[in-house]
Formats: structure tokens, sequence, C-alpha cells
């Protein structure tokens, strides 16, 4: 009877050791999983797409290397839903593993929305150009590539805007400009929004197309990537703009 115990014992102990190792092995074998995304007819990367999960919330934006990275994946099938701005939505699906080389995704270009939005960008550039004031502009690369949270902070980052509580005026966040406060200006879309700073704070940088900052932060234009769409696609004179 000692005897069939001890081995009972030894039996036990020694599926519980494969339990482990199994599990071990198991989790040791989830890894990052990482791609390109490119124009697919020249070849170039593509800054700022939004790469994700195929029935998930759960994506990478590409980096200035056109590059992503999903985290924490286990070998197996896999499917990826790829967005960019000017290009069609791409769908892929296919067996990944570790030893995997770098995954290529290759987007079809939109040539209208491509060239409206390179029209309307050059307006746009055009606009800020005539201005009388100070105007600091950045696009979709700079936004999709920053490590900032929100826009805001990617304003307040960018343009060294000290922000400052509004004590009691419509929206809770203005700036201090030689010693006095000002509630500073918003548009979204080309549209005014009323305590536009604390809406800012809402939105990622990467969620937007373009953001303009002008007169030292008096002045915020932020534009998103549908409106810009729209946009092009309509070839968008944009309103002239008098400081």
């Amino acid at each position: 009877m000692r005897a069939l115990a001890l081995g009972l014992t030894l039996a036990i102990a020694a599926l519980a050791l494969l339990a482990r190792g199994g599990a071990a092995q198991r989790f040791a074998e989830r890894f990052d999983f990482v791609g390109t995304v490119v124009d697919g007819e020249n070849g170039e990367v593509l800054v700022g797409a939004w790469v994700s999960l195929v029935g998930s919330d759960w994506g990478s934006i590409t980096d200035d290397r056109g590059r992503f990275r999903i985290p924490d994946l286990a070998p197996g099938r896999l499917g990826l839903a790829v967005e960019q701005l000017g290009y069609e939505e791409l769908t892929w699906e296919g067996e990944i593993a570790q030893a995997d080389g770098l995954l290529e995704l290759r987007l079809t270009p939109q040539p209208l929305v491509l060239e409206g939005l390179q029209i309307v960008s050059d307006r746009f550039r055009s606009r800020r150009a005539a201005v009388a004031t100070s105007v600091f502009a950045y696009d979709k690369g700079d936004l999709s590539t920053t490590s900032q949270q929100t826009a805001l902070d990617f304003i307040r980052f960018r343009s060294g805007t000290s922000f400052v509580s509004c004590a009691g005026r419509r929206g809770d966040t203005c700036i201090l400009v030689r010693g006095r406060l000002v509630e500073p200006v918003v548009y979204i879309d080309e549209a005014p929004v009323l305590g536009g700073l604390e809406y800012l704070d809402t939105f990622g940088p990467h969620e937007l197309y373009m953001i303009e900052i002008y007169a030292g932060g008096r002045h915020i234009r932020v534009y998103t990537p549908r409106f810009m769409e729209r946009s092009a696609k309509r070839r968008l004179q944009p309103i002239a703009l008098l400081f």
C-alpha cells in the first residue's frame, strides 16, 4: 500500500509538471505581431493607417516607417482590417506564427480622393500663408506618431502654450497671454465649438487629420478624416480668415 501511494504521488506530481510545462509553453508562444502598410501601386509606406483585429476595437496605428504592432497574440488564424483615408479598406485573413517575417499589407489607392486631398491641403496651406499672424500646422503624420494621449495634450506640447483655469468663464480652460486670460476660439471641421478645448481633450491625436494653431493658441482649428474626405470629393475652397 505504501508503495502504491508513493507511485500515485509521483504520477500526480509528474502530471502537474507536464501541465505547468504546457501552460508555460503556451504562454511563451504569445508574441507581438508586426507588419507594414504600403501603397499598393508605388510601394510607399503609409503613415497613420489604422490596423485592427476583425470584430474588435483593438488595433494599432502605423508609424513613420509604415509599421504596426499588435501585442500579445497567439499563433493561429487572424483577421485584420486596414483603413487609410484615400485608400480602399482592406481585410486580410491568414495564419500567423512567431517565426513569420514582416507582413506587408498593400492598400489600393482611390486616385480621385487622393488628388482631392492634395488640392484641398494646398488650399489650406495657402490660407495659412495669407493670415497676418503666427500659425503652426500639424498633419496626419505628426498626429499619428506623437506620444501625446489627447489632442489638447498635443497642442500644449507642440505650441508651448500655457493653459490655465478660466475662472468662471464659459469654458474651463484658457491661455495666459501677456498676463491676461484669453479663452481660445476652437473650430472643429470649420464649425465653432463652445468649450472647445475641453472637447479636444476627448480626441486622441490619431483620430484627427490636421490641426492649425493661430496667434499663439488664441485660435485653433482641427479637422477630422471624415471631413477631409468630404472636402476632397467636393474640392473644398476654405473661407478666408481675418486676424
